[in-house]
């Protein structure tokens, strides 16, 4: 059927979009389900920084940091902060009982020669349960002691990223007098940030846990169970799932939550703290100050002190609030992704460019909402990354394509209606679509009215396929003519092409210009007469009117169908002079105002009548013969 054909042609391309929108749905959630999707780790990663950093995580009230600030340092004597000052801030504490004291610093120097300082930290040390950080090394010169418990589940694949060759340890009088020994090193991603912490380090035939692990044991007490491939650390009722290299996420906190928990050790050494708030609690003991403590980049600040890092750690493991993915969700966004954009290159298809761009938008906003929104109810961190991908990425190919299809249907019509306008008016109406229509105007245009002889029998003698193949060669090199000189198709009825010069927009020597349009149109139409398919069939020569003169021009209709066209007398007499070549036995005929604008040596022709217009001077295009 007609209507059926012209309906596929028309979804023909929108099919190829279709398959390409398709084709791009299925690569990304193939991407995301492989290892291929570790290309977007970093993208992910600063999308998940971006979640920590705004998203505040719930506040564990058993944490208490109490920082050697710079206000503490600035009270001392020589403002030089030494293991005495750690011993008398210890002993502080342990008056007022907190549950355990987690130390952010290793005394790992003056073991071998130990003075009065040493015995008095030793001491305080002992005076409160205390967990002692020691530091990674390449060797091991004493071992950390004491070991904490942990208890092993099989299956147990430990990563090798756990494993150290050596420790720096504090002194092992120091060790002695401790509660646990635990790691204090944070080891950072590429790019330096802290964002997750290794739960053990293995040294040896030992496990060690993490400063922030091991204080929360001593807090909630229990043993720690490790097992699972991949692996899991269950901590009393909790069980917490690993990265994949074995790696524990923790939610940082923001400078609010910082504040809000820490107690400058000025405050504690000079009585002006308050007992209650320490009481029971987990204290974690270090330094915001450089040369004290470490300062680390975490996702929700450029500098944290590493004691406040370790704080974080303990915060998450006592919320449960641990940023984590779990086994399904790469499977289920892989297929998430897939159906987000399989529904948005369908839609593309649908929908206007613009639209279907907001609709895209709209799908990225949604789901960097529900990321938001998952994580802060569950501490999920959704792949918002990936899942944005699967939609714009076949958003911006069928997109594309859509873009190309109009580009080029906006070329093709810019092309097509060239032959029947000027350029600059098809431009205008292309880019200017909106602008209104071309209100009538009087100029003076001049007329070019073409006929082809003999077209009535020679219809007759021949079908209409025939005559469509000859007028479509026919129209196509004579409106080219036209255009060529700069002049305007108006219409074409039946075999006749009705032209103007000057018409819509200005035409310099615009009597010129239609001359010369005639003598070409005449000379090609003469070859194209001896063409074997045009001369088999008896094709007539090409008649040809000119006048000049003034016009009404501007766009005409109603009812949805419109016309740009001309009335005056200039262009019905450049009709009749068409006609007026059959007994005139000329080709080329010119009316008296055109022939005077010209300023050409012209062929007169004498006076004729006109019907509807008088008698008046004819002229053609033929030089007079020289006399």
């Amino acid at each position: 059927m007609p209507g059926e054909r012209k309906a596929r042609r028309r979804w023909r391309l929108p099919r190829a979009a279709a398959v390409v929108g398709v084709a791009a749905s299925l690569a990304i959630a193939a991407i995301l389900a492989s290892p291929m999707g570790d290309l977007l780790e970093r993208p992910r990663e600063a999308f998940s920084d971006a979640l920590l950093g705004i998203i505040e995580p719930p506040a564990a009230p058993e944490i208490v940091v109490v920082d050697i600030d710079r206000k503490a340092i600035q009270g001392l004597p020589d403002q030089d902060w030494n293991r005495a000052d750690t011993a008398t801030l210890l002993s502080r504490l342990a008056a007022l009982k907190p549950k355990v004291v987690a130390l952010d610093f290793v005394f790992s120097s003056g073991c071998v020669s130990p003075d009065a300082s040493n015995g008095a930290l030793g001491d305080a040390i002992g005076a409160v349960p205390t967990v002692l950080g020691f530091l990674i090394a390449e060797t091991v010169r004493e071992a950390p002691r004491p070991i904490p418990p942990l208890a092993v589940r099989k299956p147990l694949s430990v990563p090798d990223l756990w494993f150290i060759d050596g420790a720096e340890t504090s002194c092992g009088p120091l060790m002695d007098r401790s509660r646990a020994a635990a790691s204090a090193f944070l080891v950072g991603d590429e790019d330096a940030r802290i964002r997750r912490v290794q739960p053990y380090a293995v040294l040896g035939q030992a496990a060690y846990p993490t400063l922030a692990l091991e204080a929360v044991r001593q807090v909630t007490g229990g043993t720690p169970i490790l097992g699972g491939a991949p692996l899991w650390l269950r901590l009393n009722r909790t069980v917490f799932d690993l990265d994949a290299d074995g790696s524990l996420r923790f939610a940082p906190g923001d400078a609010k939550a910082l504040a809000a928990r820490t107690i400058s050790a000025s405050d504690l050494l000079g009585g002006e703290a308050d007992a209650g708030r320490l009481a029971g609690k987990l204290v974690f003991v270090g330094s915001s100050l450089p040369h004290l403590g470490g300062l680390r980049p975490t996702a929700s600040m450029p500098l944290e002190p590493s004691v406040q890092i370790h704080a974080d750690i303990a915060n998450s493991l006592l919320t449960g609030f641990v940023p984590r993915r779990t086994l399904w969700q790469t499977p289920a966004e892989s297929l998430g992704a897939l159906i987000l954009g399989l529904a948005v290159a369908f839609a593309a298809l649908r929908l206007r460019p613009l639209t279907a761009a907001g609709l895209g938008f709209g799908f990225v906003l949604a789901v960097t909402g529900a990321a938001a929104g998952i994580y802060a109810t569950s501490a999920v961190l959704v792949d918002a990354i990936g899942l944005s991908l699967a939609v714009i990425a076949p958003l911006l190919l069928t997109g594309t394509l859509q873009f190309a299809r109009i580009r080029r249907q906006e070329a093709k019509a810019r092309s097509k209606f060239s032959q029947y306008l000027p350029s600059s008016v098809v431009n205008r109406f292309m880019d200017e679509a909106g602008d209104g229509g071309i209100v009538g105007e009087e100029r003076e245009v001049t007329a070019f009215f073409t006929d082809i002889e003999g077209f009535s029998t020679l219809a007759q003698r021949h079908g209409p396929r025939e005559l469509i193949a000859l007028l479509d060669i026919y129209f196509a090199e004579v409106t080219a003519i036209v255009a060529r000189h700069g002049g305007m198709v108006d219409k074409i009825v039946g075999d006749a092409v009705h032209a103007l010069f000057n018409a819509p927009e200005d035409l310099p020597d615009h009597v010129q210009h239609a001359l010369d349009c005639a003598a070409e149109v005449e000379r090609v139409t003469q070859a194209m007469c001896r063409r074997p398919e045009f001369a088999a069939r008896g094709f007539g020569r090409t008649r040809i009117g000119i006048e000049t003169g003034m016009a009404v021009l501007g766009e005409v209709g109603a009812g949805g169908k419109l016309d740009y066209t001309a009335h005056g007398d200039a262009v019905n007499l450049a009709a009749r002079l068409q006609d007026a070549n059959k007994f005139l036995g000329t080709s080329v005929c010119i009316g008296p105002v055109a022939a005077a604008r010209s300023g050409r040596p012209l062929t007169p022709l004498g006076r004729h009548e006109i019907r509807g217009f008088g008698e008046m001077a004819l002229f053609t295009n033929r030089a007079p013969a020289a006399s």
